[in-house]
């Protein structure tokens, strides 16, 4: 077999396992002159490119599984093929920014695909995604934008107090 590039060769291979009932991982690349190794997690995986002018050949497979293989109703689950579209990645966005919870979100959309088997992604990995999201939202400058509209309350309404702790590093650790 001939790929344009590396992880091409990854992504076929990965979709290919995930046909057949197991998951990869990439866990080393070696390089020796024009030859690459890739190790797959797969209990023993051993795939083996000549690399000629960007192009990479399969000249050795080695493969050896100790493990049964995942029933067809769980292959949605293995995660080397769980992916957010950028569709759902907009949905999920846009129903949170309206107040709908991460969740209650992902129900939907299951919902919509045809069942969460059909989705591409579980609810921890939507999770995960919003959470990065938010995370993104918040910078830097945000805990001073804070501090400045509780130093406007203050004068706006002398009873109005805050209390604000920092670690050794000067960030923000608690509000109070």
């Amino acid at each position: 077999m001939v790929f344009s590039n590396e992880l091409e060769a990854y992504y076929k291979y990965a979709a290919y396992a995930i046909g057949k009932g197991f998951g990869v991982r990439k866990a080393q690349m070696v390089k020796k002159r024009n030859i690459r190794d890739m190790k797959l997690n797969v209990t023993v995986l051993l795939i083996k490119f000549k690399v000629d002018n960007g192009i990479y050949e399969v000249i050795e497979s080695v493969s050896k599984h100790n493990h049964p293989f995942i029933p067809e109703d769980q292959k949605h689950l293995i995660i080397c093929g769980r992916m957010i579209s950028n569709t759902c990645k907009s949905v999920l966005v846009d129903m949170t920014k309206v107040g709908i919870g991460g969740t209650t979100t992902y129900k939907f959309l299951a919902n919509e695909a045809g069942g969460s088997q059909n989705l591409g992604f579980n609810l921890h990995d939507c999770q995960n995604y919003l959470q990065t999201k938010r995370s993104e939202v918040v910078s830097g400058g945000d805990c001073q934008n804070l501090l400045n509209h509780f130093h406007c309350m203050q004068i706006q309404n002398p009873m109005f107090s805050y209390v604000v702790q920092v670690d050794q590093d000067g960030r923000l650790t608690n509000l109070f």
